[in-house]
């Protein structure tokens, strides 16, 4: 059975849909592990940064895609994941016929259409629901559709939108854990503790309706870590320390820095660590750094 991790953060701009690419990457190269990326973020960054903008577009309207997950909630007395939505081997996939670069990554594609269905969350209940089943189920969705496809993985990672709305607490209850990526800065960091608050709090009114949560904090990664002369700037140096001092050991002690090549890794569809370019050497030490100790912090 696999272990699902969320990435969240209120903060668009930090860096979170590129650190989860590069943990599933890292994930099946590093460790050998069969892993699914979920994209849950409207702007479907996720997705096009794993495969190509065509074979996407064409195939979330022809096979299917988050939307029609969501939808099943609808549709159907239990939601459902169809595995003809799941795009297989997808790292820089093009086409149906072409393998992918990673055999063992996996994508369930984004919609742009997310934010009508997540609207649609909070407004209208299914008829064979009541209202009291209603507000707990709609929380479950996620949760009950990946029941059918988490033996096929190790690890599931859900890369959620910049919020704490419907989807995204699908995703946190649908969690065993929940990833927070920053740049150590005052405004990146500002949200974290609201963060923490509303997902304890989401949990809580799960338990009282009768539902199970268990999604535990891995812990903050700072992400984009400005450095000069082999050192860090005294923002992000002292931000890193308030972050230290506030959440002990769960702030990553690896750490991604802002280096050139990184900003272009969502664009690339490349496996950094398999690539031979000297251009990615210290990147790849960056993200080697914290997939392991990912893995390490989830007892791996």
């Amino acid at each position: 059975m696999s272990e699902i991790i969320s990435v969240i953060n209120y903060k668009g701009g930090v860096g979170k849909t590129t650190l989860t690419l590069e943990l599933g990457v890292g994930l099946v190269t590093l460790f050998q592990k069969r892993v699914l990326l979920v994209d849950l973020d409207p702007q479907c960054s996720l997705s096009l940064s794993t495969v190509d903008e065509h074979y996407w577009a064409d195939r979330v309207e022809k096979q299917g895609s988050i939307r029609e997950l969501i939808q099943s909630f609808y549709d159907s007395d239990t939601p459902e994941c169809n595995p003809d939505w799941i795009i297989e081997n997808a790292l820089d996939r093009a086409w149906d016929s072409m393998p992918g670069q990673l055999p063992g990554l996996d994508l369930l594609p984004g919609h742009l259409d997310l934010p009508d269905y997540e609207m649609k969350l909070v407004a209208k209940k299914p008829n064979r629901l009541n209202a009291e089943e209603y507000h707990l189920q709609r929380y479950l969705i996620l949760r009950d559709a990946l029941a059918k496809v988490r033996k096929k993985y190790d690890i599931i990672l859900c890369d959620c939108p910049p919020n704490i709305y419907m989807v995204a607490r699908n995703a946190i209850i649908a969690s065993d854990y929940f990833l927070v990526p920053t740049i150590p800065d005052f405004i990146s960091c500002y949200g974290i503790p609201f963060i923490l608050q509303h997902i304890k709090a989401m949990q809580e009114e799960v338990r009282e309706r009768g539902g199970t949560t268990q999604a535990e904090f891995l812990g903050i990664a700072r992400n984009r870590v400005r450095q000069a002369g082999g050192h860090m700037v005294k923002e992000h140096d002292e931000h890193s320390q308030k972050l230290r001092e506030r959440y002990g050991d769960l702030l990553f002690d690896s750490m991604i820095i802002d280096r050139i090549g990184v900003a272009e890794l969502l664009g690339s569809r490349e496996n950094i660590f398999t690539a031979k370019s000297e251009r990615y050497s210290e990147i790849k030490k960056d993200f080697s750094g914290l997939v392991r100790e990912v893995m390490k912090r989830m007892g791996k």
